[in-house]
């Protein structure tokens, strides 16, 4: 899907810290977020909240923040906790359409940065030389103190961080035809955040996209894709999952960080016939990202088709990566239109269950599973059921995958 490689770092940036080392004073964080655009407060306040101690370091004093306009495609994540932030300073609610002025943006953000945990906001500074230091890095700002960071995350619009530290960028960006069926790798099993590109599908970026050759550096941006809350919210999630738990970039729990994520509320792949407050959208995102049910692109969206029927036939090889026990159920069951007796049938077969099984679904159909249609184990199933019943008792996506998206086991 996108992205980035960062090459190099610069010597002489290394002496300069050695020589500021003996007298300067240190700060410790574990994140260090440089640049106050959206994506740079939603990456410091995402690492905050998942607690590690983050530095956010701007330029100026928030005066300004400029919020993109494919911002609004969603109301997700940090995006959302926003949005409820203006509705209640302004006493009425956002339009779909409503544009913030660069300072009202920035007045909203600033009073929510204030009141984070672990977070704290150094303005009117900037860095002035950085270098590796083991797993991770030492910065020096206008100010002569040095911070000493498990992660560095380069929210600047000029990309001036990476530059200090001879780290070159080079972007790709594969984009599929819009009525494809777009799944050209695994990496979408590993999206951490839409992406608001045309006709890019599917609607995810992986979380490769973020980090570069050089461990511990991330950035939310690129020359390709807009830097908004959503990109710089997984970029603080990745940030701080690596200070956290004291690794690196090439060591990240993907599942982990997509979990971290969802619980604060991000939307990790995007389905334009799947509402945000869809009582199920957690589940049929949790199946998206398997790939047990994959989207498909129609006419430059991309749809779940919540409502429609299942094959075998559509099921049976991306099942079988998941239980390869489950080859012996597919060799005695072939059905165009699967059923909701044939589903449980086959939950039953990969999770070891007995008849008890239909019990607990039929009792928490309406209550636990918040499934809408009613209960009726002749009829086909719908893939909106599928993803519900297969994400509450088989939980593929409890399977870890590296970053290129393959199962691990």
């Amino acid at each position: 899907m996108i992205r980035k490689i960062f090459k190099g770092v610069c010597v002489a940036s290394v002496c300069l810290l050695l020589c500021f080392d003996g007298y300067a004073q240190k700060i410790k964080a574990g994140v260090l977020v440089v640049g106050s655009s959206s994506a740079g407060v939603a990456a410091a306040i995402q690492s905050a909240h998942s607690g590690v101690k983050t530095i956010l370091i701007d330029k100026g004093n928030f005066e300004s923040i400029v919020l993109p306009s494919d911002e609004g495609q969603t109301r997700s994540g940090i995006y959302a906790n926003f949005i409820k932030r203006v509705e209640s300073a302004q006493k009425y609610p956002v339009t779909k359409n409503q544009v913030f002025s660069p300072s009202f943006a920035a007045t909203i953000f600033k009073a929510w940065a204030d009141t984070v945990k672990n977070l704290t906001v150094i303005t009117r500074g900037s860095v002035t030389a950085i270098a590796k230091d083991g797993k991770g890095w030492e910065a020096i700002l206008s100010n002569k103190q040095i911070v000493k960071a498990d992660v560095v995350v380069d929210a600047t619009q000029d990309n001036y961080v990476a530059s200090l530290a001879s780290l070159k960028v080079v972007d790709t960006i594969k984009n599929s035809s819009p009525d494809s069926l777009p799944y050209a790798d695994n990496k979408y099993r590993t999206g951490v955040a839409i992406t608001p590109s045309a006709n890019t599908f599917p609607v995810t970026i992986p979380v490769s996209a973020f980090i570069g050759a050089t461990d511990n550096f991330l950035a939310p941006w690129s020359r390709e894709i807009i830097a908004t809350t959503a990109s710089g919210q997984a970029t603080g999630a990745i940030a701080a999952f690596c200070s956290f738990f004291k690794t690196t970039t090439k060591s990240l729990n993907v599942r982990m960080i997509q979990s971290e994520l969802m619980s604060f509320g991000s939307q990790l792949m995007r389905f334009d016939d799947v509402a945000e407050k869809d009582t199920n959208a957690m589940a049929i995102q949790n199946i998206a990202l398997t790939g047990i049910l994959k989207g498909r692109a129609v006419s430059g969206k991309f749809h779940f088709m919540p409502d429609s029927n299942i094959s075998t036939d559509e099921i049976m090889v991306p099942v079988k990566e998941y239980s390869s026990r489950s080859q012996i159920w597919f060799l005695d069951n072939k059905s165009e239109k699967l059923s909701l007796k044939e589903t449980l049938s086959l939950i039953k077969f990969i999770a070891s269950r007995g008849n008890e099984l239909d019990r607990e679904v039929t009792k928490g159909w309406s209550a636990s599973l918040k499934l809408p249609s009613k209960f009726d184990p002749a009829r086909p199933v719908t893939r909106r059921e599928f993803a519900v019943l297969f994400n509450a008792f088989v939980r593929p996506f409890h399977v870890s995958v590296d970053l290129a998206g393959a199962l691990k086991r």
